[in-house]
């Protein structure tokens, strides 16, 4: 019976396989920390940004702040801050789903 010898595993072997457990470490960790994003503290224009960018309204009117201007932001403000609400929820139901869909089956909650 005739017994082949086996070459030795060479150096490079060995980097590939450092390499590959890098790669996983770096993924299960880099994982939780993408799912975190911080929310912006408000998305809404200042009254002078809506009145010139998006009113485009000239200097000296944005300047007046007319009761009927100021009552026109609010609205602006009221809807954004609103509809900025209504996305968190949304996310929020979303991560909750892709929870419940990507979970470990070996995980069991008693």
């Amino acid at each position: 019976m005739k017994v082949h010898a086996r070459p030795a595993p060479s150096s490079l072997w060995y980097l590939a396989i450092l390499a590959l457990l890098i790669a996983a470490v770096l993924l299960v960790v880099a994982r939780p920390a993408a799912q975190v994003r911080p929310e912006p503290a408000s998305e809404a224009f200042s009254f002078d940004m809506w009145c010139l960018e998006m009113k485009l309204y000239p200097d000296a009117r944005c300047g007046a702040r007319t009761s009927e201007d100021v009552k026109d932001y609010e609205r602006y403000r009221a809807a954004v801050e609103q509809y900025a609400q209504q996305r968190a929820r949304q996310q929020k139901q979303d991560q909750a789903l892709k929870d419940r869909l990507n979970r470990d089956p070996t995980d069991v909650k008693r």
